[in-house]
């Protein structure tokens, strides 16, 4: 069992074995501006989620933004992986670039989209990602869930499973 996390305020969830279609919902960890709260929610949902599922792997994308990088989303992703080293699941953290090269087959950027703005091309990308994960028939209620597939078929693909991944690079 892989559980698939695309952190954020509303933070996609994918959670499968790897050869299956993933289980997708996204969950909110909290109001604008109560960030305890937010790593509040953090810490119980992964214990829940490792409860309920007993995964062998927790996958996490990566933050983005290097030395600009949100201190909430780096504090969110602590907090999961305290929990998880915790409870004794292994955690791996995957970059966007990698992921998304392997699911889409390329590595989608802003320069994919020159005519859009930072924000617009960030959702033509997510909706790229929902597409895909519609066309393997994988039922995502939204981007952040979409992304959390993603981000699990990655996982699959890369966490020495022997099974075929659904992804792009290895169809």
């Amino acid at each position: 069992m892989i559980i698939a996390l695309d952190v954020a305020t509303m933070t996609g969830v994918a959670v499968g074995k790897p050869g299956n279609a993933p289980t997708t919902w996204s969950v909110s960890l909290g109001k604008p501006g109560d960030d305890d709260a937010k790593f509040s929610h953090a810490l119980v949902l992964t214990h829940k989620l490792i409860e309920e599922h007993r995964p062998r792997l927790l996958a996490i994308e990566a933050p983005v933004g290097g030395p600009k990088a949100s201190h909430l989303l780096i504090g969110l992703v602590a907090c999961i992986r305290g929990v998880a080293r915790n409870r004794g699941v292994a955690v791996a953290t995957y970059p966007i670039n990698s992921i998304r090269k392997h699911f889409m087959g390329r590595a989608l950027a802003k320069r994919d989209y020159p005519a859009l703005s930072v924000y617009a091309a960030q959702k033509a990308m997510k909706s790229e990602v929902m597409q895909r994960c519609r066309l393997l028939g994988w039922d995502v209620p939204d981007d952040n869930a979409a992304d959390a597939a993603a981000l699990w078929d990655f996982a699959c693909a890369t966490s020495g499973n022997q099974t075929t991944p659904a992804g792009g690079l290895f169809r």
